[in-house]
């Protein structure tokens, strides 16, 4: 006798047997039980995930010789013949070779005999249904919508799309489901008990991974490392038969990515490429893992455990990625997955693939260029402050001290000699304060109400003003797309915070943020005017050291004009 697949040889029998669908065999169930079977199914969904299974299931069921069973028993004789594919009653039908109206009316000469003794229903179990021409489809519909007695159609197909709409009001559809990687490791161990197979539960993680949601695909997976293999099964006798790439050596090149070591990169790409591994299989594994490395960061334990990652793989991804702000790992993120899929429309994916990581490895830390520029702004006035000697018998007014205060250049004009001394006059009083609100307290009250990913956006923002009803400001381009994406939350949350403060909800704030614009050019948007000393700061700051480095990043740029606050 041939060797039966373990795909074949562990296909359900019952409902219960059916992994991942319980919304599906839950349905049938209760409607064999209330004997509310319709006449008309439509089964949908990715490939491998039960649906010709289930169909063969329901036959057994509605056609069970043991009463009142909502499984079948497996033990009757039509039972035994639907399993054998040797009833009468059950007929499959292949869409792809039988897709003419032809086909459907030989169907159809069919109908007018009564299901065979002990059968109680005529099942017609038509497979890639969508693969019927239109005429073919046209010639079903009347037998869809009034089928003779005892007769129920099971449609099945991956690409329900491709089905008219006719059809499909005329049938009770079920969605099924991608399996998750935790239900196709937790057969793939039961299977490997049946069969007593010696595998380690990080080869079976590896093997439901790919599997890509398939049951059927992760099966005959575990047949064919089964097959490669001699004794026990291990992760790198499974890469090694799979084709696919060790976890070991991405997060060896992830790790020298993030050390910024160039040399080791290339050379880790060179072993991966020698030992044989097809590039468009390389992509794909090295994109998944920087996935996981964003997921350890933004969803953190309990989400990798979601997605099937093991206990020693999880502890390596937070440990690589507890040094690292949420914004680089974001953006690593979308570099590999954008690499990756110009790498794989190229003619030369492994030059692209070497020119990829080199440029992670080469990556700059995201910065603001605002507060890059903010701060030399403070270094710039801080010097030419102190070089500045203040007359003695002028007293600055409040307001004045308040602007030398700020950490933003401000130009002053020449002292004036002294004159003629004029009678003493009232201090100014201080000007009301522009930020009416904190923003530093409306962060810390939204922290507890907003996810990682948006108060991290939330944070990178420069506030310039935030009054009640009003809010400005600017920040990068990432955050500032964040953040306005979802104004309706943002709106929630200030007037939580507003309330907090014993003032009235806001039905219309006014929120206006700038993506990647500069302190001195918000500044010079909301009123800013130039300062009439401009030249002598612009040659204050022109020789900071602090300028001439980021001259060194930006060859040719140079300071046109200092602004600051009225």
């Amino acid at each position: 006798m041939s060797y039966l697949v373990l795909a074949r040889k562990y296909r359900p029998a019952g409902f219960s047997s059916v992994s991942g669908q319980e919304h599906v065999t839950r349905t049938l169930s209760n409607a064999i039980k209330r004997d509310k079977v319709v006449h008309a199914y439509l089964f949908t969904g990715p490939r491998g995930v039960g649906k010709t299974s289930v169909a063969r299931i329901l036959s057994k069921a509605i056609n069970c010789q043991k009463s009142g069973a909502t499984e079948p028993c497996l033990e009757c004789q039509s039972c035994k013949e639907i399993a054998a594919g040797t009833s009468l009653a059950v007929r499959e039908i292949d869409g792809a070779s039988h897709n003419s109206v032809d086909n459907v009316r030989d169907l159809m000469d069919s109908f007018k005999s009564l299901p065979p003794p002990g059968y109680r229903f005529k099942v017609y179990i038509i497979d890639e249904v969508h693969m019927l021409s239109v005429s073919a489809f046209n010639a079903l519909l009347k037998s869809l919508e009034e089928p003779p007695p005892n007769t129920v159609f099971i449609l099945a197909t991956t690409e329900v799309h491709k089905i008219p709409e006719t059809v499909l009001s005329r049938c009770q559809r079920h969605d099924f489901r991608a399996l998750s990687v935790q239900t196709i490791e937790q057969r793939l161990k039961q299977v490997c008990s049946d069969e007593k197979i010696d595998a380690d539960g990080e080869s079976l993680a590896l093997i439901a991974r790919l599997a890509d949601g398939s049951m059927r695909d992760a099966q005959t997976l575990l047949d064919r490392v089964q097959s490669f293999c001699e004794g026990k099964i291990t992760a790198d006798e499974t890469s090694r038969a799979l084709g696919t790439v060790e976890r070991r050596a991405l997060a060896g090149l992830a790790s020298s990515i993030l050390a910024r070591d160039v040399e080791r990169v290339l050379s880790q790409v060179a072993d991966l490429f020698a030992s044989g591994i097809d590039p468009s299989t390389m992509l794909r594994e090295f994109v998944s893992f920087w996935r996981e490395v964003f997921v350890a960061k933004l969803g953190g334990e309990q989400r990798l455990k979601l997605m099937g990652i093991g206990d020693d793989s999880t502890v390596e991804l937070l440990r690589m990625t507890g040094p690292l702000e949420a914004v680089d790992v974001q953006d690593l993120w979308d570099v590999a997955r954008e690499g990756a899929d110009r790498c794989i429309r190229s003619a030369h994916p492994r030059y692209g693939f070497e020119a990829l990581v080199v440029r992670m490895a080469t990556r700059q830390p995201v910065a603001e260029l605002a507060e890059v520029i903010s701060k030399l702004s403070a270094q710039a006035d801080g010097g030419a402050a102190s070089a500045r000697p203040t007359p003695v018998a002028h007293q600055a007014s409040p307001a004045a001290q308040a602007r030398s205060a700020s950490p933003r250049l401000e130009a002053r004009p020449a002292a004036a000699p002294p004159s003629t001394p004029t009678p003493a006059q009232p201090p100014t009083p201080a000007a009301p304060a522009k930020l009416a609100l904190s923003w530093e307290e409306f962060l810390r009250g939204a922290a507890d109400k907003s996810g990682k990913v948006y108060i991290e956006s939330l944070k990178r923002l420069r506030v310039a003003r935030f009054e009640h009803g009003v809010i400005e400001g600017t920040g990068p381009e990432f955050n500032v797309k964040s953040v306005m994406g979802d104004k309706a939350k943002l709106m929630a949350l200030l007037n939580d915070f507003v309330n907090q403060q014993g003032m009235n909800s806001v039905t219309t704030w006014k929120i206006a943020f700038v993506k990647g614009q500069g302190a001195a050019e918000s500044s010079a948007s909301r009123g800013g005017a130039t300062s009439p000393a401009r030249g002598n700061n612009v040659e204050a700051v022109q020789g900071h050291p602090a300028l001439q480095s980021l001259q060194k990043i930006f060859p040719g740029s140079k300071v046109e004009q200092v602004r600051s606050k009225n």
